[in-house]
């Protein structure tokens, strides 16, 4: 059976003797805090972890001792501190493709004004780990803002780029997260899956704003295996369907040479 995705409990009756929940727990709550939402009350995470509110109490504490969290202001409000700051960085700079991929998103975004994403997949959350920005004002993300994996395009094209187990364990996931719309989600993700094999990429018009239209590919490690999603998007009315799709190759074209990168 497939591990459990991150921020996901493990399958019931599924146990791990070297699993530490309590460590677990913790991380579970500094994942809460996001470029969204820099600052958090202890009951924001308890509904967002759905932890016990003295768990939340108790973990919060032993996190703002070791300088994790910080007091934020006024009704218990909490932040991030310095050492998650330093631990996002010791990540970041390991990560040789985010570098790399760099100049080839800046140039196809100067030439063609789009903004472009490079991001991958954390939980049930595309995890932006590259920017550059366009035209459009709104939904330019900086490095380590995060979007939901079902209506992010970079998800859309990294389930596209899966296996059929890496497929079903996403889709398990998102039933857990939210049953009501996996309907939905299930189709918008498989009508991607059906476009990129078609033609190497997907499309996404004004999901995740009415006069936002988006192409993404898959860049799968020949390494390690991760997939990360890049995303180029512009303005509806300067990149309706027919244009994104003809910008389609030149996308699948860096992917390629950018997969050589990828660690």
């Amino acid at each position: 059976m497939s591990p459990a995705l991150p921020n996901e409990p493990l399958p019931e009756g599924e146990k791990d003797r070297q699993y530490v929940t309590a460590l677990a727990r913790g991380l579970q709550i500094l994942r809460c805090f996001s470029h969204e939402k820099p600052e958090l009350t202890p009951q924001e995470i308890v509904r967002m972890t759905g932890l016990p509110q003295p768990t939340v109490w108790r973990l919060c504490h032993t996190l703002t001792k070791e300088g994790f969290i910080v007091c934020a202001g006024d009704n218990q409000r909490m932040a991030l501190g310095l050492p998650a700051l330093a631990l996002g960085y010791a990540a970041l700079v390991r990560q040789s493709l985010p570098k790399i991929a760099l100049p080839h998103m800046q140039a196809l975004t100067d030439s063609c004004r789009m903004g472009m994403s490079l991001a991958v997949r954390d939980g049930l959350d595309m995890l932006y780990i590259q920017r550059t920005h366009g035209d459009f004002v709104y939904m330019n993300d900086p490095v380590g803002a995060r979007r939901p994996f079902a209506l992010a395009p970079t998800g859309w094209a990294c389930f596209a780029g899966y296996d059929a187990g890496e497929r079903s364990e996403v889709l398990d996931a998102l039933e857990r997260q939210n049953p009501a719309s996996l309907p939905a989600t299930r189709t918008h993700l498989e009508q991607a899956a059906e476009q990129y094999a078609q033609h190497g990429f997907v499309t996404s018009i004004g999901v995740i704003h009415e006069h936002l239209n988006v192409i993404a590919v898959a860049i799968r490690s020949p390494r390690s295996g991760t997939l990360y999603g890049l995303s180029a998007s512009g303005l509806a009315t300067e990149w309706p369907k027919e244009r994104l799709m003809a910008i389609g190759p030149e996308l699948v074209d860096m992917a390629r040479q950018l997969a050589v990168a990828a660690d």
